[in-house]
């Protein structure tokens, strides 16, 4: 059952951030903590996933893992410094 950690606290949200953050980058998190980190919900995860987004993922049984490195990676990629670069991501 996904869960979207953005209905939390503040002060718990930003505990589940600074864990993230703080983490070595080949750490694996949930899916609930990326969509917290990204400010999307779970579901937005899993419809990425269907859809064949650039974001890697790991799935054993029915977890479904993040690598910090590869989110960081994700998140750099999708910056962009103006609205006409939007059409070449």
């Amino acid at each position: 059952m996904l869960r979207d950690l953005r209905g939390l606290p503040i002060l718990e949200q930003q505990k589940h951030l600074d864990l993230f953050l703080n983490a070595h980058d080949d750490q694996n998190f949930p899916q609930e903590v990326i969509s917290l980190y990204l400010d999307c919900s779970p579901w937005t995860l899993a419809r990425m996933r269907v859809e064949q987004s650039c974001l890697p993922f790991t799935k054993i049984g029915r977890r479904v893992a993040y690598k910090k490195r590869d989110v960081l990676q994700y998140e750099q990629q999708k910056t962009v410094q103006n609205t006409a670069q939007l059409a070449a991501i």
